[in-house]
């Protein structure tokens, strides 16, 4: 396999640059994939998004083997939101201020107008055994899905759409909090 297409890569900085300097992921934290025919492109385990590097990224196969880097510790997840669902692309992300509001509801249903046109309702998913088939699942339906006291999972048909519901999602979170409904 040759390196990272050279859209992938720019895509993968450009979209990792932004969830950092967002405040949306700490400086190892989150993760991006790019499905590639049966395969795909993720970040590589602890990687820094805010500043990718092609060393960073590994492609991984359908039978799961890869190369590069050691793949994230989300690709059997990333793997089963593309069998579950036709996402071209899936991101990771830590929105404090939703993380926050996941640990008291089992829904996070959005308040301000543009949370409730796209997002409508966001699940929240306990952590635990079969959390990887319930985060897939409720993706089928939702663009985003929280996983209780941890983060996001978004998915969409590029990388740039799937940022667009990290980000609307983290802003309907900040305005429901601090119109005090927590």
């Amino acid at each position: 396999m040759a390196g990272v297409p050279e859209k992938v890569l720019a895509t993968m900085q450009e979209v990792g640059e932004d969830l950092y300097r967002l405040g949306l992921v700490s400086s190892h934290g989150g993760n991006l994939s790019i499905r590639d025919g049966a395969g795909m492109w993720i970040t590589g385990t602890g990687t820094m998004l805010g500043r990718l590097r092609e060393r960073h990224i590994a492609f991984v196969r359908a039978d799961g083997t890869h190369t590069g880097p050691p793949p994230s510790s989300d690709t059997v997840l990333h793997s089963t939101i593309y069998a579950m669902t036709g996402a071209g692309a899936a991101a990771h992300a830590h929105p404090r201020y939703a993380v926050a509001l996941s640990f008291e509801t089992d829904r996070f249903v959005p308040i301000d107008f543009e949370g409730q046109h796209f997002l409508k309702a966001v699940p929240v998913i306990p952590q635990g055994p079969g959390q990887i088939a319930q985060l897939a699942a409720a993706l089928q339906e939702a663009v985003v899905v929280l996983l209780r006291g941890h983060g996001a999972y978004a998915r969409g048909a590029t990388l740039w759409e799937a940022l667009h519901w990290l980000t609307a999602l983290e802003e309907s979170a900040q305005v429901a909090w601090l119109a005090g409904r927590r």
